[in-house]
């Protein structure tokens, strides 16, 4: 059987006009889900109703209709001051450095045995000969083996997150409808590298721009527990 040139040109164009409908499908979604994203504020607050601040929340999008991120070329700074970390949290995204110099007069051992990131930087003072790079999304534990009262958190994200302010608010775009969020605490009762995922969907809210996240939180752990002796 053969086939002639018409029956060749009408299927090609029956063929682009198929792909064409597709493509006007996909943009369509991508443009209602951008059309959608507006100014969300959550609200994230302890089991006793007060305002929680050092709370991260971060947006995780269903469609990825976002650019990623710029990752900083400079690597964010943990500092050890006074047997703390100096500040014991940062917010980072994936892909950024973090270099942990020790501003003590004594030697620290920097170390995380977290599943986001693992490393070790041994009995040290100054600035290490290098920066830490972190590439996974999630949450860092840091500690150091010389004085356990010392712990430092890096959150390391994905999408758009902030730390809650002392009102324990945070103002994000995206669109509760369709997208979810993560919340976590440096404090949690929980595991401590564990994020509490929602899905604003079916969840209570003041209005539709506004919501209120509860987590239960424990007391910081005892500061400087060695004293002067080390």
């Amino acid at each position: 059987m053969t086939t002639n040139k018409h029956e060749i040109t009408h299927h090609k164009k029956s063929s682009r006009s198929f792909l064409f409908k597709i493509i006007l499908v996909f943009a369509s979604v991508c443009f209602n889900q951008l059309a959608q994203a507006s100014p969300i504020v959550i609200h994230v607050n302890d089991m006793n109703g007060q305002p929680l601040s050092q709370a991260v929340v971060e947006v995780i999008r269903q469609i990825n209709n976002s650019r990623p991120s710029p990752v900083s070329a400079n690597p964010a700074i943990m500092d050890q001051v006074n047997k703390r970390f100096l500040p014991d949290l940062i917010l980072i995204h994936q892909g950024q450095s973090v270099v942990f110099p020790n501003s003590d007069n004594i030697r620290h051992h920097v170390y995380s045995f977290s599943k986001a990131k693992t490393f070790e930087i041994k009995l040290y003072a100054g600035k290490p000969e290098k920066a830490i790079e972190f590439d996974t999304n999630g949450v860092v534990i840091v500690g150091c083996n010389i004085h356990d009262s010392m712990v430092g958190s890096i959150y390391v994200a994905q999408d758009s997150a902030m730390i809650t302010d002392d009102k324990g608010d945070v103002t994000l775009d995206f669109d509760p409808k369709v997208d979810k969020i993560s919340v976590w605490h440096p404090l949690q009762e929980s595991n401590p590298e564990e994020r509490k995922i929602i899905d604003l969907k079916d969840y209570p809210s003041v209005d539709k721009h506004q919501y209120s996240i509860s987590i239960d939180v424990g007391d910081p752990a005892p500061r400087d527990t060695f004293g002067d002796s080390f």
